[in-house]
């Protein structure tokens, strides 16, 4: 699956609290791993598996996997990882889950300081 690190100068702690924030704010269940790591859903399985691209952006199921990790030269790295393609959605979910991974990089990236 998809992976982009993005690097910051946030403390790994307040790098895995601004980033959750986002997909909290997104409405998303955000499930711990560990204490760097989460996993991240948004939108429903049975809706997406009964309507495909049909079941819309907001609901269609998407999962990610969250992880901080200390850089070697100061700050973190925060990194998303897509762990699912959309490919239960059918092409369009598969290019919805790509656009909505952009989306989500983009507002993590600017939620963090650099």
């Amino acid at each position: 699956m998809a992976a982009e690190d993005i690097v910051t100068t946030a403390h790994p702690a307040q790098a895995r609290d601004l980033t959750y924030g986002v997909f909290a704010s997104d409405g998303c269940e955000i499930t711990p791993l560990d204490e760097f790591s989460a996993q991240v859903e948004r939108g429903s399985v049975a809706l997406t598996a009964m309507f495909g691209a049909f079941v819309g952006k907001s609901r269609q199921h998407l999962k990610y996997t969250v992880r901080v990790f200390a850089a070697p030269e100061g700050g973190s790295v925060v990194r998303l990882e897509r762990a699912n393609s959309g490919a239960m959605a059918g092409a369009i979910g598969v290019a919805r889950a790509r656009t909505v991974f952009t989306e989500w990089h983009g507002r993590v990236a600017a939620a963090l300081p650099r």
